[in-house]
């Protein structure tokens, strides 16, 4: 009996989470927010595929490491958002175009932006599904305030 509750228990939390496909990918960027704003770093690398690549010719081992440069540079990192679109080429792959601020200071809306001197950046990602979302390519650009309203 004990097995077939525990079967079920694992059955249940391998089910789909009900979510539109659209919902899983603004989980994972919520969920790249969050990491990046606690400065974790092995969260982050959880969300980039192993054969990640981007315009600057960096991998995985580079960006992470890029990243981590980040991490001890900015004692701080807050992050504003904004998703432009979200186009899929098929199921498990998906292409998004963003915007995101980032600033020192906490971010609650684009109001602040100026003040705070927030770099903005257009992001567009290349999201591959195997099991979860992961990050397989990235190109990014400079932007400025108004492309956050």
């Amino acid at each position: 009996m004990i097995c077939m509750l525990a079967t079920a228990l694992l059955l249940n939390a391998c089910a789909d989470n009900g979510l539109s496909r659209e919902d899983e990918v603004r989980r994972y960027i919520e969920s790249a927010v969050e990491a990046a704003e606690a400065r974790d770093l092995g969260a982050m690398t959880d969300l980039i595929h192993p054969r990640y690549h981007d315009q600057n010719g960096y991998n995985l081992k580079q960006i992470s490491n890029l990243l981590r440069l980040s991490f001890i540079s900015n004692k701080n990192i807050f992050l504003l958002t904004k998703v432009n679109q979200i186009e899929f080429l098929a199921d498990n792959e998906a292409l998004v175009n963003l915007h995101i601020a980032m600033a020192a200071s906490a971010l609650t809306d684009t109001s602040a932006l100026s003040s705070l001197r927030a770099r903005i950046y257009k992001f567009e990602l290349h999201l591959i599904k195997r099991e979860e979302w992961q990050l397989q390519q990235a190109k990014w650009y400079p932007a400025n305030l108004v492309d956050m309203q």
